[in-house]
C-alpha cells in the first residue's frame, strides 16, 4: 500500500500536468511567428513615415465647440486610431491641450517666466484621481476592431475593454523611468562651445497604477513612453498598441509648436533605430518594445482590448524654503543652480550636506480618447491642500536609499532572531527540555524565514542599487533558515517517538470500535469451542506483583504516573527520522511556494480583498504562540521558552510589520492601517500574558479537566486526611510518638469555625530538600478542614513553592525544574518522572 505523501505527490503532479496540457498556447508557433512579427514592423514603419511627412496643424480634427459648419476642414492623420473612421473621440482633445495648459500655468507660470523644477524626474510619485466624462460616451460595442487593427488577431472582442474607469474618484502611483542617458534632442551637444548643456527634449517612460477604489475595485497597471521637455518640466506619454499608435501620433498631441518641433526630431531618430534593431532580429527579438501591457508575449501574438491613455505631467517648483539658497540672490539662476547642485550630488555623491532633499511634486491629466473620459489629480486650485496635492512623491535616489535602510535593518532584525534562536538553543539542549517546545511553533519560524529568504534570493538577482543590502538579507536569512531546521530536527527527535505512540493509541481504539461484537450478532454455543488448557497461576510474591500495585495505586486519590515518553516505543532509525522530517520540510516548502503564489496574485485584488488577506494572513502567522500554549496545555509544562525568546522573537518579527502599517512613506506606498496593526499587536501580546499566566497559574489554571489527557500534578494540595491513602509525601509522615514530630510542625493559617472560635486551618510541616539540603517548609491542610483559597490564586502561589513527583517524595519547585532538565529521574529512588 503507498504512502500517503506518495499519493499527494502524485495528485500533486497529475495536476500540475493538467495546469500545463490545459494552458492557452498563444504562441502562433515557429513558422508563423516571423511572419506576424514582419507584418508589425512594417505596419510601424509606414506609421513612422506619416510621422516623418507631417507638420504642425496636420492633425486637427472636428472639435466638440466647433460650429456645424467650421472655416477649415478637420484633418485627420493616417495612423491606426487617429482616422476619423476609427470613431475615437478626438472632439475633447482641444479640451484635453486646454487643461494641460492650465495645469502647466498654475504649476510654473508662463513659458516665458517659468520657474525652476527638477531637471531629472526618476522617481515614483502617487496621489488621488477624479474622474470626468467626454463629451460623448463610448463603449466597446462602438468600434469595430476588426477595421480599425485588420492586421491583429484579437481576443475577446466581445467581452467589456480593460482599464475603464467607472468610478469617481481612485488612487494614481506613476513610476518615472527619466534616464539622463537616454536619446535627447539634440542629438549631441558640444560642451566646449556652449558653456551650459541645453536639451530640448529627452525619452522617458512610466509605469503607470491606477486604482478604481469607487468603481470596479480593479487595479491596472500599464507601462507608456513619451518625451519629457526638462526645462518647462512637462511630459506626454502615451500608450501604444495594435488600435492605437500612439508613440507614432505623440507629437500631433502635444499642446505647443516648439514641443512639436523637438518631440518629431527626437521621435524620427530614435523610432527608426528601434525599427531597425528589431528588423535585424526578427526571430529573437519578438517583443514590441512600445507596448502597454507588462505581459508583452501574450499581447504580441493574441491581444486584448483596453482602454487608451494619454498622459500629460508637469513638474512643480521645488521648496525654496528647503533648497539652501539666500533669500536676497534667490532668482530662476541661483534655484536652477541649486536644483543642479542637489542632482549631481544624489547622482555622484560627494559629501555635499543638505537639511532635507525637497519631495518630487507633480499634476497630471489623463485622457482616454477611446473609452471618453478624464481623470485628473486633486490638488489647489481646483481643491484644498487637505483634499490632495497633486502627485507627490521621492526622487529614486531617495526612494532606494529608504529601500537599502529598510533592508539593513531587516537585516540587522533576522541577525537578532538568530542570536535569540541560539541561546534558545542552548537553553532547550537536552530531551526534558525539548519536549516541551512545541513543533509547530518552531515550524511558523521556519516557514516564515523561508520565505524572506526566497523572496530576497529573489530580489537580489535583479537589483542593482540594493544589490549589497539584499544580499546581507539573503545570508543572514539562509543562517536563520538553516539554524532553524537543525533546532526542529532536534524537537522531531526527541517528540516523534510521542506522536507514534499516541497514533497506535488511535489506531487500537479505532481497531477496538471495529471489532466489537454487534448485539445482535449470533453467539456460538459452548459446546462447539474447543477445550482449553488450564494452565497453574504463577503466584507472584506482593513486593514483585507489578500489576497489583498498579491497580493499588489507581484506586488511590493521588493521580497515577502516565507512561514516560519512551515507554513501551521502538527506537526509529535514523532512516525513518529522515524520511519522516523530509515529508514535513517538504510541505512547509509547498505551503511557502502556495503562499507566495497568493501574495503575488493579490497585488492586482481588489484593495479591500488584498487588505483582508494580508490582514489574515499575518494574523495567522503572529499566532505562533498559540501552539506553544497548547503544547503547556497538553503536556502540564509551565514554561518551555526562555522570556527572552518569547518576548525578543515577538518584537522582533512585528518591527517590519509595523513599518508598513504605520510608516506614512514606506517604499511600498502602502497606506497606513492604525487599527489593523492595533489588532496584530494586541493578539500577539494576549498570547504573551497567556503564556505568563501558565507560567505563575500553572498551564492549566482555567481549563476543564476533561479537554485534556490526565497527567501528573506536581504542585497538589497536601491533606493529612491522604495520610491512610499514601497521599502525603514521605518524610512529612512521622509517627506520633516520635519526640521530634512537635518541633518539625508548626501551625499556620488561622480561622474562625461556626461558633465563632479561632481554629487552625494548616500545619506548616519543615523538610529537608535533598537536592539543595536546605530547609523546605510545605502546608498541609488539617483533617477534616477545608481551605478556601486552595482553588484560588494565592493557594497556587503557596504550593508553586513545593514539587511532589509520584514516588512521593517532595523538593523545592526550583531544585527539581532544575534538575528535570537534565534527567528525568527522581533523585532519591531514580524513577521515572514525567516531563513537565
Amino acid at each position: 500500500m503507498p504512502h500517503p505523501q506518495d499519493n499527494a505527490r502524485a495528485i500533486f503532479l497529475i495536476l500540475l500536468i493538467f495546469w500545463l496540457a490545459t494552458s492557452p498556447d498563444s504562441g502562433p508557433g515557429l513558422i508563423a511567428g516571423p511572419t506576424l512579427i514582419k507584418n508589425r514592423l512594417a505596419r510601424q514603419r509606414h506609421a513612422l513615415g506619416v510621422l516623418n511627412s507631417t507638420q504642425w496643424g496636420d492633425f486637427a480634427p472636428r472639435l466638440a465647440d466647433d460650429p456645424p459648419e467650421p472655416e477649415t476642414e478637420p484633418k485627420y492623420l493616417n495612423l491606426t486610431g487617429f482616422r476619423e473612421e476609427d470613431g475615437y473621440v478626438w472632439e475633447d482633445l482641444g479640451r484635453f491641450k486646454n487643461r494641460c495648459e492650465e495645469w502647466s500655468k498654475n504649476a510654473v507660470g508662463i513659458p516665458e517666466t517659468a520657474e525652476p523644477v527638477w531637471q531629472n524626474a526618476t522617481g515614483v510619485v502617487r496621489g488621488w484621481w477624479q474622474r470626468a466624462n467626454a463629451s460623448s460616451p463610448r463603449y466597446h460595442s462602438s468600434y469595430n476592431l476588426s477595421e480599425i487593427s485588420p492586421g491583429a488577431s484579437w481576443a475577446s472582442l466581445n467581452a467589456d475593454w480593460g482599464r475603464n474607469v467607472t468610478g469617481t474618484e481612485g488612487k494614481i502611483m506613476v513610476r518615472l523611468e527619466d534616464n539622463e542617458d537616454a536619446a535627447t534632442e539634440p542629438e549631441e551637444i558640444d560642451k566646449l562651445v556652449l558653456e551650459k548643456a541645453e536639451v530640448k527634449a529627452r525619452e522617458v517612460s512610466s509605469t503607470v497604477t491606477i486604482d478604481d477604489v469607487e468603481g470596479s475595485g480593479s487595479s491596472w497597471e500599464m507601462r507608456l513612453h513619451g518625451v519629457h521637455w526638462p526645462r518647462q518640466g512637462a511630459m506626454l506619454l502615451t500608450t501604444t498598441s495594435e488600435k492605437f499608435s500612439g508613440i507614432f501620433g505623440l507629437p500631433h498631441l502635444t499642446t505647443r509648436p516648439d514641443f512639436f518641433e523637438s518631440s518629431k526630431a527626437l521621435l524620427n531618430r530614435t523610432l527608426d533605430k528601434a525599427l531597425e534593431r528589431k528588423e535585424q532580429h526578427t526571430l529573437t527579438d519578438q517583443i514590441d518594445p512600445w507596448t502597454s501591457t507588462l505581459d508583452a508575449p501574450g499581447e504580441a501574438w493574441n491581444p486584448t482590448p483596453h482602454c487608451e491613455y494619454l498622459l500629460y505631467i508637469q513638474i512643480h517648483p521645488l521648496q525654496q524654503d528647503l533648497l539652501g539658497v539666500q533669500p536676497s540672490l534667490t532668482g530662476p539662476e541661483n534655484v536652477a543652480k541649486a536644483i543642479h547642485d542637489i542632482e549631481d550630488e544624489l547622482r555622484f555623491p560627494q559629501g555635499t550636506g543638505y537639511r532635507k532633499i525637497p519631495p518630487l511634486q507633480m499634476s497630471a491629466v489623463i485622457f482616454s480618447p477611446d473609452c471618453a473620459f478624464f481623470l485628473e489629480t486633486k490638488g489647489p486650485p481646483a481643491f484644498a491642500p487637505a483634499e490632495g496635492r497633486h502627485l507627490v512623491g521621492v526622487k529614486q535616489e531617495i526612494f532606494l536609499h529608504s529601500v537599502s535602510t529598510f533592508l539593513l535593518g531587516l537585516a540587522l532584525i533576522v541577525f537578532g532572531q538568530l542570536q535569540l534562536l541560539k541561546l534558545q538553543m542552548r537553553e532547550t539542549s537536552t530531551p526534558s527540555t525539548l519536549g516541551r517546545v512545541s513543533f509547530y511553533t518552531g515550524c511558523m519560524m521556519l516557514l516564515a524565514d523561508g520565505m524572506l529568504f526566497t523572496g530576497a534570493a529573489a530580489w537580489s538577482f535583479s537589483a542593482s542599487t540594493t544589490l549589497l543590502p539584499s544580499l546581507a538579507v539573503t545570508c543572514v536569512s539562509f543562517l536563520s533558515m538553516t539554524v532553524g531546521t537543525f533546532f526542529l530536527a532536534e524537537i522531531h527527535k526527541v517528540q516523534e517517538p510521542e506522536w507514534r505512540r499516541e497514533e497506535r493509541e488511535r489506531e487500537r481504539q479505532n481497531a477496538a470500535s471495529n471489532t466489537a461484537t454487534p448485539p445482535n450478532s449470533r453467539q456460538t454455543p459452548a459446546t462447539n469451542s474447543p477445550p482449553t488448557s488450564t494452565t497453574p497461576p504463577i503466584i507472584i510474591p506482593s513486593d514483585q506483583d507489578i500489576d497489583a500495585e498498579i491497580a493499588e495505586n489507581t484506586t488511590n486519590n493521588n493521580a497515577t504516573l502516565p507512561a514516560p515518553v519512551t515507554a513501551g516505543t521502538t527506537t526509529p532509525t535514523a532512516q525513518t527520522l529522515r524520511t519522516q522530517l523530509s515529508n514535513i520540510f517538504g510541505r512547509l516548502l509547498l505551503a511557502g511556494i502556495c503562499i507566495l503564489f497568493f501574495s503575488l496574485a493579490a497585488a492586482s485584488w481588489r484593495p479591500s480583498f488584498r487588505s483582508a488577506y494580508f490582514n489574515t494572513l499575518l494574523f495567522v502567522y503572529l499566532s505562533l504562540w498559540v501552539p506553544q500554549i497548547y503544547r503547556n496545555i497538553y503536556r502540564n509544562c509551565r514554561r518551555a521558552l526562555s522570556w527572552r525568546f518569547v518576548i525578543g522573537q515577538s518584537i522582533l518579527r512585528l518591527l517590519p510589520i509595523a513599518y508598513f502599517y504605520i510608516t506614512p512613506n514606506n517604499f511600498a506606498f502602502t497606506e497606513p492601517d492604525y487599527t489593523a496593526f492595533a489588532v496584530l499587536a494586541g493578539w500577539l501580546w494576549i498570547q504573551i500574558w497567556i503564556l505568563v499566566a501558565q507560567s505563575i497559574l500553572g498551564p492549566r489554571f482555567g481549563v476543564p479537566k476533561g479537554w485534556m489527557p490526565e497527567a501528573w500534578e506536581y504542585h497538589p494540595v497536601l491533606r493529612e486526611d491522604n495520610l491512610e491513602a499514601g497521599g502525603l509525601p514521605i518524610g512529612l509522615v512521622s509517627a506520633p510518638s516520635s519526640p521530634t514530630s512537635l518541633e518539625r510542625v508548626r501551625t499556620g493559617e488561622e480561622g474562625k469555625d461556626k461558633s465563632g472560635q479561632e481554629r487552625k486551618r494548616t500545619n506548616i510541616h519543615v523538610i529537608d530538600c535533598a537536592i539543595c539540603r536546605e530547609v523546605l517548609e510545605v502546608p498541609v491542610v488539617k483533617a477534616g478542614m477545608d481551605d478556601p483559597t486552595a482553588g484560588g490564586v494565592a493557594g497556587v502561589f503557596a504550593r508553586r513553592m513545593y514539587m511532589v513527583t509520584p514516588c512521593r517524595h517532595i523538593f523545592h519547585s526550583a531544585c527539581l525544574e532544575g534538575w528535570m532538565r537534565f534527567r528525568l529521574q527522581c533523585p532519591i529512588c531514580r524513577e521515572e518522572l514525567p516531563p513537565l
